[in-house]
């Protein structure tokens, strides 16, 4: 797999895990806050019934007495979910609550139960029998919310938020570093052979992703075409491997590096233009099918021929040679094979500069079938 793929699998891969843990703090932590609800709900009426209860046995005391009031409201400071209790008896209507003017207001002597965020809608309402008193009713009204809880809640997610913004850093700080090394990713994996070592003299050796004359190197071709090939393969889109070379002409170094500009102007994608022998160049064209690359070999042929005609009016003589992956599951080696054959036929013919390579998808089928080789 390509650094390239690797990297991308890689941001997929993360990204989902993001997503994924995301959805789960946020359902996790709404999940708890729902079951809290209700059981504070239960919690809410148990309390209630307890208030009631008491409200029943401590009329002992004397209905209202200060000993009376003082049961009724410790009664709702010692419960977890009561805000506020109004008992009305033939002698009035009494309020008692939590946090004084929280949850009552005080319409002359009536007390009422406000309504806001957090507070239950419905209060609770019971009928008590109280000696000496008529149509006694009891009402009680409950906070729907532990905040306690839910800043828990809030913690626990937090701590989850955290951990996948960590792990978004460190991955981060990963694609950084294959940034950092895309360069060394396309440092040649084979030595050089005493040819070669001829040709990239100390000064040409490859040093970065681009040589002097602003493409890549001739020796990064065939790494950089496996990777494109594999990446056309996955996605089954087309590829063509074009090579063009000077017929018998040599071109002065600054020649070389205009035609290599216009390279770059005509096909836009610089990385992947690369240096061929000493006058030449090679082309990678992704999601183009043999007769698409063909017609393109044909314009940039003119556009070079154009804008490096001499002041003699002579064009230079180069030649082309091209293949297609053509839907089949390609080697780097067999593509740059074929263009290359193809490149030599037109040199040698005068009539047909641009020679194209034309496979059959089902006798290379069945030649891959037969011998094991791509």
């Amino acid at each position: 797999m390509s650094m390239t793929r690797k990297k991308i699998f890689l941001s997929t891969i993360v990204a989902i895990i993001c997503i994924i843990l995301y959805i789960a703090a946020l359902c996790l932590g709404t999940g708890r806050v729902i079951i809290n609800t209700n059981n504070r709900g239960i919690l809410a009426e148990k309390e209630f019934n307890d208030t009631v209860d008491l409200a029943t046995t401590a009329a002992i005391l004397g209905f209202m007495s200060q000993s009376y009031q003082e049961v009724i409201q410790d009664s709702i400071m010692e419960s977890e979910t009561l805000l506020g209790v109004i008992i009305s008896g033939s002698n009035g209507e009494f309020g008692f609550e939590r946090q004084y003017g929280s949850v009552i207001n005080w319409i002359g002597n009536s007390p009422r139960f406000k309504s806001g965020f957090g507070i239950a809608r419905n209060p609770y309402f019971r009928s008590i029998t109280i000696e000496g008193q008529r149509n006694t009713t009891i009402q009680a009204i409950y906070s729907l919310f532990d905040y306690d809880f839910i800043v828990l809640v809030l913690k626990d997610t937090l701590l989850i938020v955290l951990a996948i913004v960590g792990l978004a850093l460190i991955v981060l700080l990963i694609d950084i570093k294959l940034k950092a090394r895309t360069v060394q990713d396309y440092e040649p994996s084979v030595s050089l052979t005493p040819a070669q070592t001829q040709i990239w003299d100390e000064s040409d050796h490859p040093k970065g992703l681009y040589s002097k004359r602003g493409i890549g190197w001739e020796l990064y071709t065939k790494e950089r075409l496996e990777s494109e090939l594999h990446r056309c393969a996955a996605s089954e889109e087309d590829l063509v491997f074009i090579v063009m070379e000077a017929r018998k002409s040599r071109f002065r170094e600054e020649s070389i590096i205009k035609m290599a500009n216009e390279g770059i102007s005509f096909f836009t994608e610089r990385d992947l233009i690369f240096e061929k022998g000493e006058q030449g160049m090679s082309f990678i064209i992704p999601s183009l099918n043999l007769d698409q690359g063909l017609a393109k070999s044909e314009q940039f042929c003119r556009h070079i021929q154009n804008t490096m005609t001499d002041s003699y009016g002579d064009m230079p003589d180069i030649c082309i040679g091209l293949s297609s992956r053509s839907g089949r599951l390609v080697e780097a080696d067999r593509l740059m094979f074929e263009a290359t054959e193809a490149l030599s036929k037109a040199l040698e013919e005068h009539d047909s500069p641009i020679i194209a390579f034309k496979s059959d998808p089902e006798k290379y089928r069945e030649f891959i079938r037969r011998t094991g080789r791509y």
